[in-house]
């Protein structure tokens, strides 16, 4: 393998959202040994800053796949929603449901009245005209059927995860999945050269059409099966340095 690829959130990070030492350390031994490590989260840029300090990665695929930066930190792909087709989704949006969340390539915006554990700022999407092309955009819609007449109304591609009432929208040349192609064009790399970790809904393609997936052991029990490996450790013991560190013999 040459990409080591790896999701955020319940799975690289623990239950603390922490990188542990250990991990950075087998993470670093597999660096040394010509292995090139990728973040590809649902995060932010701004979100992940703390983790390119403790662990910097070679790419990270960001946004759910609407974004890839490089070591240096440059934006190397970019694919946004233009602003008639977030305005539009915005207002389809507000009729449903208050759990709105807006990243754009710089900033992320919340639902006047919904709180969110990351920096935001707060807009009522129903009386402020919002102007900027979106990254993604997060909604919570029970309804799968609403959800995906939805996506397909606006040419979008949406993942379900968080429980499958969250949603998120991009573009449809962006999803996690894509994202790994769209690396792999951009460096010359093969999917087949990818062993990929993650533990969501959101994940799954990503992991089965990676050269090796992997989900984590605390994944929701339905996902159980449907990918060529299932870490023997959760996200909390370190599970997937343990993996790596077993299949690698480091």
């Amino acid at each position: 393998m040459k990409y080591i690829m790896f999701d955020l959130d319940d799975t690289l990070l623990n239950d603390k959202r922490e990188i542990t030492p250990y991990t950075v350390a087998v993470m670093e031994k597999l660096r040394a040994m010509g292995h090139k490590l990728v973040y590809n989260t649902a995060r932010s840029k701004d979100f992940v800053q703390k983790y390119f300090a403790i662990l910097p990665p070679d790419y990270a695929i960001l946004n759910g796949g609407a974004m890839i930066m490089n070591a240096s930190g440059e934006t190397i792909w970019l694919s946004e929603l233009d602003v008639p087709t977030t305005r539009a989704l915005l207002l389809e949006l507000v009729g449903l449901t208050d759990a709105i969340y807006v990243q754009t390539v710089e900033e992320f915006f919340s639902h006047k009245g919904r709180k969110s554990f990351q920096p935001h700022i707060s807009i009522d999407f129903r009386t402020e005209d919002f102007c900027q092309s979106a990254q993604k955009i997060v909604t919570e819609i029970p309804d799968d059927e609403k959800a995906a007449e939805l996506a397909e109304k606006y040419g979008l591609a949406y993942t379900t995860y968080l429980g499958g009432t969250f949603r998120r929208y991009n573009n449809p040349g962006a999803t996690k999945a894509l994202g790994s192609r769209k690396l792999m064009e951009l460096t010359g790399g093969s999917l087949e050269d990818v062993i990929a970790f993650g533990d969501d809904l959101g994940d799954l393609e990503m992991l089965q059409e990676a050269g090796i997936g992997v989900l984590m052991k605390n994944a929701r029990e339905q996902l159980h099966g449907q990918t060529s490996h299932i870490s023997t450790y959760t996200n909390h013991e370190d599970g997937v340095a343990k993996f790596l560190e077993e299949y690698f013999n480091v």
